[in-house]
């Protein structure tokens, strides 16, 4: 009796020391993809800004026709690539690091987490910015609305990926007759009753 008890309470306590080691663990990957949007979103915000300053300088220049303000432009421009290189690069060694310790931790990740990260280049994918998203519809003339495909299409590596769309797809034959069957008696009882006022 008593070897039964020690072996429930350590059973118990393995259970409560796995659950906190998964927890850990998600943070962790809660962390990475945090940070890896971040340092997504402040290249993009640097690119952005070299751009307008690019833009401003480029009309000076044609104003004044000095040549030392086009050296200006492309010493920003480069120096804006330098800058823009490594947080790229810092963002995709973030999701690299999430999935290599989803796989090594054997947690699944969330779908849609999974969907937005290129499995190729390990960049993380932003609509519009880096990857488009398509609907496309193999079917003849685009009529059967379960055939519908979504295709994500990175800019970086020009990975294309296909995710079928299943939320439209038609019911089962039987639920197709067992709800025809409902509705049949529904009408029924209906005419009954429209009988029955009358």
């Amino acid at each position: 009796m008593a070897k039964n008890i020690a072996k429930n309470t350590a059973k118990a306590k393995v259970k409560k020391e796995s659950k906190n080691v998964q927890g850990h663990i998600r943070a962790r990957l809660d962390y990475l993809h945090k940070a890896a949007v971040y340092l997504q979103n402040a290249q993009q915000n640097t690119a952005h800004q070299v751009n307008d300053e690019k833009t401003g300088h480029s009309t000076s220049a044609q104003d004044t026709h000095n040549t030392s303000t086009e050296e200006k432009i492309t010493q920003e421009t480069s120096s804006a690539k330098k800058i823009k290189e490594p947080m790229n690069n810092l963002s995709r060694v973030c999701v690299s690091h999430l999935r290599g310790v989803a796989l090594k931790t054997q947690i699944r990740l969330p779908i849609a987490l999974k969907r937005s990260v290129c499995k190729r280049c390990d960049t993380f994918l932003a609509p519009g910015v880096n990857c488009s998203h398509e609907i496309e519809n193999a079917s003849r003339g685009g009529k059967k609305p379960w055939a519908d495909v979504l295709v994500v299409r990175c800019f970086e590596c020009g990975t294309v990926k296909r995710f079928p769309q299943m939320d439209k797809r038609g019911k089962k034959l039987v639920q197709r007759r067992e709800e025809a069957a409902l509705q049949h008696e529904a009408t029924a009882a209906n005419a009954d009753v429209v009988e029955a006022a009358t």
